[in-house]
C-alpha cells in the first residue's frame, strides 16, 4: 500500500454498524465514493473509519430515557443539544483521575491505527479526514503523541508514532471554539518528521467548511495556525434545501463536490508515495 486514510466522525449519535470491510456506516459513503474516484489507484489506498461515539452516546441516551416522565417541552431539541452538545461538553481532559473520558476516546483511536497500520508499513504516509469534533479530537490526540516523540529523529514506528501525517482534511471543524481559553495558542507540528521529501513537498492540511454551517470555522485566522493550515476554502454542500442552512453541518459526507476535492488531493499525493 502506498498510502493510509483513516476517517473520524464528529459530534452526534453515530451507531457502530460496520460493512463487510469493517468500515463504520458513518464513512462507508465517502470511502465509496473515494475508491471510485480512484479508480485502479484505490488498491494503493488503504482506508479505515475511527469510531469513537460509543463512548458517550450510552451516557446521553440514558439522560434522555430519564427525561421522558419530567415536565420538559421541545423535546426534539433538547435531544439535538444533548447528542451534539453533549459530546463537545464530555470530551475534555480533567484533573481528577477518575475521570478517563479523555483517554476513552483516545484508546478508540488508537484501536482504529492499529487496524489501519495491520494493512500497511510503518513509514506509510497517512492522510486523516476529521469532521466536526473530530477535527478538535485528532488534533488534541496528535498533540499528545508529539509530546511523547522526544526528537525530531524518526521513533521505531512512525507511523503509529503519528511521524508519517502527510495529510489532514478537516471539514465542519470547530477547532477554533476550544481555543479560546488558552494564551498563547499553539498549534500541532505538521507535516510529521519522517516523511520523504517527495512528500513532505505534498503535505497538506486543508480545511474546509459550508458557510452556512455554524459549527465549521475557517482555521488559518487563529494564531500560528496559518503556519500550518495550507488552506481554508469555504464550500456549500448538501442538496439545494439544506446548503444553505445550518443542516449542512452534516451533509458533507454525500457532497459530490467535497469528494471529488478529497479525491483531487489523495490523487496528487499518491504519485509522491513509495510502496
Amino acid at each position: 500500500m502506498k498510502l493510509a486514510v483513516a476517517v473520524i466522525h464528529g459530534i452526534g449519535t453515530q451507531p457502530d454498524l460496520r460493512d463487510a470491510d469493517g468500515q463504520h456506516v458513518f464513512a462507508q459513503n465517502l470511502i465509496s465514493s473515494l475508491r471510485r474516484r480512484l479508480g485502479a489507484e484505490a488498491e494503493q489506498v488503504a482506508f479505515q473509519s475511527l469510531y469513537w461515539a460509543s463512548v458517550l452516546d450510552k451516557r446521553e441516551q440514558a439522560y434522555l430515557d430519564k427525561l421522558a416522565g419530567e415536565p420538559v417541552s421541545w423535546r426534539w431539541l433538547r435531544r439535538i443539544v444533548t447528542l451534539f452538545f453533549g459530546d463537545a461538553s464530555g470530551y475534555r481532559k480533567v484533573s481528577q483521575a477518575y475521570d478517563t473520558t479523555y483517554e476513552e476516546v483516545h484508546q478508540c483511536l488508537w484501536h482504529g491505527l492499529n487496524a489501519l497500520r495491520a494493512q500497511v508499513g510503518p513509514q506509510t504516509p497517512l492522510v486523516v479526514l476529521a469532521h466536526s469534533l473530530g477535527g478538535h479530537i485528532f488534533s488534541n490526540f496528535v498533540w499528545d503523541q508529539q509530546k511523547l516523540n522526544a526528537t525530531p529523529s524518526c521513533p521505531r514506528d512512525p507511523f503509529l508514532a503519528l511521524e508519517t501525517l502527510a495529510g489532514l482534511i478537516t471539514f465542519g471543524c470547530n477547532i477554533p471554539l476550544f481555543t479560546f481559553a488558552y494564551d498563547p495558542v499553539v498549534p500541532i507540528r505538521f507535516p510529521g518528521h519522517c516523511l520523504t521529501e517527495q512528500v513532505r513537498e505534498q503535505a497538506r492540511w486543508l480545511n474546509l467548511y459550508a458557510p452556512a454551517d455554524p459549527l465549521g470555522y475557517p482555521l488559518r485566522p487563529l494564531p500560528d495556525y496559518a503556519k500550518v493550515v495550507t488552506q481554508d476554502r469555504a464550500m456549500p454542500v448538501g442538496p439545494w434545501y439544506k446548503r444553505h442552512t445550518p443542516l449542512s453541518h452534516l451533509e458533507y459526507w454525500d457532497d459530490a463536490q467535497f469528494h471529488a476535492y478529497v479525491a483531487n488531493y489523495l490523487c496528487q499525493l499518491l504519485p509522491a508515495c513509495a510502496e
